[in-house]
């Protein structure tokens, strides 16, 4: 199971989630989509946020592996 830790790393930054929407030309509701983990930004667009909050890729997203 995937992690998602784009929210968390939004809210310690500088920069507000209506910014960060502006800056990548999407919407709320994608941004939103993203930190929930309906939906992911492509590649361009994870190295893109990745590189604006100064983390590093891996840092948005947590592998988790799964309880049996």
């Amino acid at each position: 199971m995937v992690i998602v830790l784009i929210g968390s790393w939004i809210k310690q930054s500088p920069y507000d989630r209506p910014e960060i929407c502006k800056i990548f030309g999407i919407s709320q509701n994608t941004l939103s989509n993203w930190c929930t983990g309906k939906t992911y930004p492509s590649i361009p667009q994870a190295l893109k946020l990745a590189a604006l909050l100064n983390v590093k890729v891996d840092d948005l997203y947590k592998l988790q592996e799964d309880e049996k």
